[in-house]
């Protein structure tokens, strides 16, 4: 990706927490809840690589340690820099890369006929179980919910959330139909092959 300012070594979780941050400051585990409740299911956020990536982002000046972390068992809370906004604003207005999505479900259901019309609609009802699970997910994530009491931004302004909201509810609905309709498909097949 081009991003002006030397950045363009930022790994997609890098960008996520410099996302996250434009919000409010965090810690490592509030980072993580926030991922896990919004952006989890369709951007990939290495959980392996968030400290190194708190680390890599704060010696490059886009985020910074905010108020003391020597009381036992607190973690070290993050607020976005200058340099950090500015990078991801510029980040935000670039091109983004095509969408490229891995579903080891749907290559499962292509080779399906190989197991038998058992697993093809295992594997449906695997896909309806899983999506049903994100939209109610989703329907449950309030923008903003979770902030800290002090934080500068009023959850009430969170456009954009709300549209990444709308989204994942609206394909969870589409492949809902898909759902459906493949069962129909099936229970057709099934019909035309017995009626011989």
């Amino acid at each position: 990706m081009n991003v002006s300012g030397g950045y363009t070594n930022l790994t997609p979780t890098a960008w996520t927490i410099l996302g996250f941050l434009s919000f409010c400051p965090r810690n490592g585990y509030q980072l993580r809840q926030a991922v896990q409740r919004s952006v989890g299911h369709f951007w990939g956020v290495s959980y392996g690589q968030l400290y190194p990536q708190l680390k890599n982002l704060s010696d490059t000046g886009l985020i910074e340690a905010v108020g003391d972390t020597d009381a036992p068992g607190r973690q070290q809370v993050w607020r976005l820099t200058e340099a950090g906004g500015a990078a991801l604003r510029t980040w935000l207005a670039a091109p983004a890369e095509p969408a490229q999505r891995r579903d080891e479900g749907l290559v499962k259901l292509l080779f399906s006929d190989h197991a038998g019309v058992d697993v093809t609609r295992l594997l449906i009802a695997q896909r309806r179980d899983e999506v049903l699970t994100r939209r109610t997910r989703a329907e449950q994530t309030v923008p903003g919910a979770h902030w800290p009491p002090d934080a500068e931004r009023n959850p009430e302004d969170l456009l954009a959330a709300r549209l990444v909201r709308a989204h994942t509810i609206a394909v969870a609905d589409a492949e809902l139909a898909w759902c459906d309709a493949a069962e129909a498909i099936v229970d057709e097949h099934e019909e035309a092959r017995h009626a011989f």
